[in-house]
């Protein structure tokens, strides 16, 4: 059994700990390998191709940019098309989620341990262990 910290290191943590200079960002690609689970190949691309810029939705829809988590200013914006006027198109600060009433907003939201830790339990010293 793997505590969350050794399932980090024993894996990787790909963009998250990776700096890209200015007007760049870090871009995972998976790549063949010979024995899975494979290290990603970590790129700094140029902000041109991040997230919104050049990508296209269809009629109705809106480009939305979730950023993925990472340190500096480098991080990658993942791109979707989202209908407007929903919670999909919309994008709430930290400790706040999206709720159509009826109309999309963003109101605070204080999560709970099981909805954090999803399907792993907290152990005696109360490290998280993953199943």
């Amino acid at each position: 059994m793997l505590h969350t910290g050794q399932l980090e290191q024993y894996f990787y943590s790909g963009c998250v700990d990776k700096f890209c200079p200015a007007g760049k960002f870090c871009y995972e690609r998976l790549g063949p390998c010979e024995n899975p689970p494979c290290r990603p190949i970590l790129m700094c691309l140029p902000n041109e191709v991040n997230g919104c810029r050049g990508h296209d939705c269809p009629f109705g829809e809106v480009c939305v940019e979730r950023v993925q988590p990472c340190i500096g200013k480098s991080c990658r914006k993942i791109a979707i098309c989202a209908k407007a006027g929903t919670c999909d198109a919309f994008v709430c600060p930290p400790s706040q989620k999206c709720v159509e009433n009826p109309k999309p907003k963003c109101v605070k939201h204080v999560p709970t341990v099981s909805s954090v830790i999803g399907e792993a339990h907290l152990s005696g010293n109360h490290s998280v262990l993953l199943s």
